[in-house]
Order: structure tokens, then sequence, then C-alpha cells
């Protein structure tokens, strides 16, 4: 980012920038106020949930004292409690007691069911069986048993939930019934029946059989367990949804829900409410990508915009620019336009005075330059012609092999090829192989001057011999150890000139000892500090050119990790290490 942002136009970057603080702050307002808006919206469908929850807690209520009152209305109706006694007693009242019996009580009892349609079924169950039942009051025994809740052990004033009324075979069942269960007693307390009254749980708690995935609600008790309603996703921990906070949230397969309840006194458990919250999130979702392209689009208005009024006010700034460009580019005739006023103005009048001085200079060096060409050429006029030497040289040669002087005719062939490597002038350096042929015609010469003799050893690999070196980078150290080693000795001696190649570390190095006195450490080390360049270096007693002047052209031409070494020991002689880079030879180069 950073690069690309380097790279665009200045007037791009001002505008970008200026815009950046105009975006963000919009952007953090704009996205806080969508948040407050999705707590509104949370806090609005809380607050319908717990209304919704305040309704299912009076209709309870509502329900349970209708079951209630009518519990009592029966259970304080001696002639129902008496006939049920006799017919415990396997009394069979006659046709005419029976209906004498419906009509003073059955009849009115069953009005109270009539008047009421909240209530579902008001159920008296004898405990005899073979009964005349007086429907829709009096049932026998049988009947009772058919009810899931009969197998219940019977604890008067129990409600029981969600089940479906199963009173006569054949007929379809009544589903999500609930109803308040009584013993009926007498004085003494023995039972002579039992008193069900039921209403439709899908009348009074329609949340609980109408819900989806997203929304639904159940009954559950302390415990967690499930009691009416149906969960419709599952691993829900009802028992920790039961005990959450008032408008707690959770994430249920997948989905954002929030948790209201009410506890239920008159049933004894927990109402739970489970209502989605995709469709804010997903509202507050478009709406912050509504907001988001509107501010982009602004943005890049207002990029656009800047940009056009940034890049008029630095119109001077640009001119100079496209001026500086032009000269760069090789038109040594740009100018710089200077158009309006003020400070960049006054830059682009700057950069025109720069760019009349680069000329200038530029003029005066090509002149200098010129005048330095002419000088050198009258300087190699002067010069004795390089070919007439070679020309006498090899005139002196053939006098030599007439009169068979053949020592003498190999030491000026030795000579010519010397004089004729030396004087070439090159560029890009040499390979290795000439370098070594001019050290030997180095040798073969020095062999003249001493009694004693000078033999030298190659030990170079085949792939070095096209690597290219400085020019008379080697002779300097191979006539050190002429001069510091042979001569010293005065006596036959051998200078070995070995090559090893480092494939890894892709360089190749040439080491060239001596079998000469050696030096001790603190000679060792100022030798090395000389070549280092740490302290005054001395010249070689050669052609004065020396260890140091060695070291800078071998770094001047590859760098500074390559380079001399000197290793030596008092008595054993000297080892001068040249590191070089190697480069792989390819098919290309083949």
């Amino acid at each position: 980012m950073r690069n690309w942002f380097g790279r665009i136009k200045l007037s791009r970057q001002l505008a970008l920038v200026s815009c950046l603080f105009i975006l963000i702050p919009i952007l953090l307002l704009g996205f806080t106020i969508l948040r407050g808006q999705q707590d509104s919206l949370i806090q609005a469908r809380l607050r319908e949930a717990q209304s919704r929850c305040v309704q299912t807690q009076a209709q309870v209520q509502r329900a349970a004292e209708l079951c209630n009152m009518s519990t009592q209305v029966f259970l304080n109706t001696p002639a129902l409690v008496d006939h049920l006694y006799l017919l415990k007693q396997n009394h069979r009242p006659g046709a005419a007691e029976l209906l004498e019996f419906y009509r003073t009580n059955i009849a009115s009892l069953e009005k109270i069911i009539l008047s009421n349609p909240d209530l579902y079924q008001i159920r008296v169950y004898a405990e005899a069986d073979g009964i005349h039942e007086m429907m829709p009051i009096l049932y026998s025994r049988q009947r009772m048993e058919r009810m899931p809740w009969a197998e219940e052990e019977l604890s008067s004033g129990t409600w029981h939930l969600d089940f479906d009324d199963q009173l006569f075979a054949g007929y379809p069942v009544t589903p999500h019934v609930m109803s308040l269960v009584t013993a009926i007693t007498t004085s003494s307390q023995e039972r002579v029946g039992v008193l069900e009254v039921a209403v439709r749980m899908d009348e009074i708690l329609p949340g609980l059989f109408s819900g989806t995935e997203e929304n639904w609600a159940v009954l559950v008790d302390n415990s967690g367990k499930l009691l009416a309603g149906q969960v419709p996703v599952d691993d829900v921990p009802l028992e920790e949804l039961a005990r959450a906070e008032e408008g707690a949230q959770y994430t249920l397969a997948g989905v954002r829900v929030l948790v209201t309840r009410t506890w239920l006194r008159d049933l004894d458990c927990t109402y739970l409410q489970v209502a989605s919250l995709t469709d804010i999130n997903r509202a507050i979702l478009l709406q912050s990508v509504y907001l988001l392209a509107v501010l982009l689009a602004a943005f890049a208005l207002m990029i656009w915009a800047v940009s056009r009024l940034t890049r008029r006010i630095l119109r001077g700034f640009y001119g100079a620019f496209d001026g500086i460009r032009a000269f760069a580019d090789g038109d040594e005739n740009a100018m710089v336009e200077v158009t309006g006023q003020g400070e960049t103005a006054d830059f682009a009048r700057e950069a025109g005075h720069l760019l009349d001085q680069i000329r200038t200079l530029m003029r005066d060096n090509l002149e200098r330059e010129m005048d330095i060409q002419k000088a050198e050429t009258r300087a190699l006029q002067n010069q004795i012609n390089a070919h007439f030497i070679y020309n006498v040289l090899e005139a002196i040669k053939m006098m030599a092999e007439i009169d068979e002087e053949y020592e003498i005719a190999d030491a000026v062939t030795s000579l010519g090829k010397l004089l004729r490597y030396s004087m070439k002038l090159e560029g890009g350096g040499v390979q290795l192989e000439r370098e070594l042929d001019y050290i030997r015609n180095y040798v073969a010469l020095m062999n003249l001057r001493f009694d004693y003799v000078i033999r030298l050893e190659l030990d170079v690999p085949p792939q070095l011999m096209e690597q290219r070196i400085p020019k008379i980078s080697l002779q300097p150290i191979v006539e050190n150890a002429v001069v510091h080693g042979a001569a010293v000795l005065a006596a036959d001696t051998v200078i070995t000139l070995r090559g090893v190649i480092d494939h890894t570390g892709g360089r190749f190095t040439i080491s060239i000892a001596d079998e000469g006195r050696g030096m001790d450490e603190s000679s060792l080390a100022r030798l090395r500090r000389q070549i280092a360049g740490e302290e005054p270096a001395r010249s070689s007693s050669g052609n004065g050119i020396g260890l140091k002047n060695v070291q800078d052209r071998i770094q001047m031409a590859f760098g500074t990790e390559y380079g001399l070494d000197v290793a030596s020991q008092p008595g054993r002689g000297t080892t001068v290490i040249a590191v070089f880079p190697y480069h792989e030879k390819t098919e290309e180069s083949s």
C-alpha cells in the first residue's frame, strides 16, 4: 500500500488524504448511528416480547381462575357428591331418579360449560364402572383410564399439560389440552370421583404451537425439562435459557436470538420465548451496505473534485516537473513553463534557473573532456610506436637464432610477450589463462637474473581458465614471492600457484605460496593492515603496484567481499590468497 501510494501523483495523494480525513469520521458516525438503531430495534423487540409475556401470564391466570372457580362449584354441589357416593356403593338408581338428578343437577352444571367459551370440558369420573353416563358431565372410571394423565399418581389440584383428549374411542382426538384434575371426596375424605376441568392450550397459549425455527415458545419446569411446546432446533440449553437474564442474547443453530421469560405461578412453570434477531441484523446489514456504497461514491466524487482543484493549485509545480522530466529524458532545450503566481510559480521559476545552470555545467564539462581528449591524443602521438618495439625485438630474436643463441632468443620471445600483454589496453579484465601465460614469461625472465632456478608449479582446474580477473592482478603477488621468498633464500625454490572452486559460495581462490622465510605475527598483522588500507602501504620492489593496489583493483571490479588475504609462519613461507567471483559456464556461453 505504501509503494502504491508513493507512485500516484501528488494531487491525488493530497486528494486521497483530505478525503480520508473526512470519510473516516463520517464512517464512524454512520456506523455508530446504525449500531444505535440496531440496539433500539432490539430493545423494541424486547419490549414487544415482554408485552406478550405479560399477556400470556394474564391469560393463564384468567384460565386458572376460571378452572379453579368451576372446580369449587362442582365440589360444592352436595347432590353430585352424594350421587357419586351411591354409585361407588354399587347403587344403581332407576330411570326416574336419574332423570330427576339430570334435571336438577347435571343440567345446571352443564350451563357452566356453555356459559364459559374459554372452558373446553368439565368432566366428572365416578369411582365405579357400568354406570349410566350423563354426557358431557358424568363418566365412568373406564373413561378416565383412557386419559393420558390417569396413569400418573392422582394429586388433588394438579395441572396436566399438553395432552390429547382420547375420551371416546374411534373419534378424532383433540390435541393440546390441559386439565386441572381434582379428587371429589365426601365429608369423611373418602374419594368417590375425579373432577377434570379442561381448557385448550392452543387457545390460552397460542405461542406454544405456532412457532417457527426462528421464533418459538415453550413451557419448562425449574430443571429445564420441556413441559409443553416444541423446540425446532437441536441442542438447545433449555435449563440455561430458563435461568437467563431478561433480554439475554444467544446464538442457536447459527441464528442470533433474544430470550424472554415469565414465571406462570398458577401452572408452576416458566413460559420461555425465543425471538430471532435475523431480520434486524439483515436490515442493519443492508443499511450498512447502502451507507458504505453511498459514502464510497461520494468519496470517489470528492477525490475527483479535490484532485482537479489541487492540480489547478499545483499547476506551477507540475509545469516545473514536466520540464525537468523532459530534460532528464534527453531534451537539452527543455524549458520550465511558469504560470500563475504564488509559491508554486516561484518553485517553477527556480527550477528553470536550475536547468539553465545544469546546461551551463554540461557545456563546460563537455569542453573540458574535449580538451582532455586532445591532450591525450597529443601525448599518444609523442609516444614510441609499440609496433616499432615489437619489430625490433623480433629482429633481435632472429639474429640470436642465426647465431644459435637460442637462450637469448627465448628470452627475447618472453620479453616480447610480456610487453605485448602489459601495453595492450583492455577493459573488463582478462581470462585467467592469459594472466598465467604472463606469469610464466615473467618467471622465465626472472630466471635469467639469478644463478638459481625459480620453478613455477601450477595446479589450476580447467574450469577456471576462462574466468575473468583484473589484468596484472596475480603477477604482483608472484613478484612479491620472488623478491621476498626466492631472492632472500638465494637458492633453487618453488612457487606454487593453486586454484580452488567454491561452487556453494559462488567464488574461486588463487593461492600463491613461496618457500621463503615467512613472517612473524606482528609483521603479518602489519601487512594485513596495509592491504586493508588501515596503515600506509609500501609498494613492492618489483614494478611498484604492490598488494594494496591489487586489493583495491579486485574490490573495485567485484566488490568488498572479494580481495586478498595472507597467511605466513616464520621459516615456512608465505601464502597470498586472492578471492574472485566464480561464474558457472552455461551451454549458451559455451
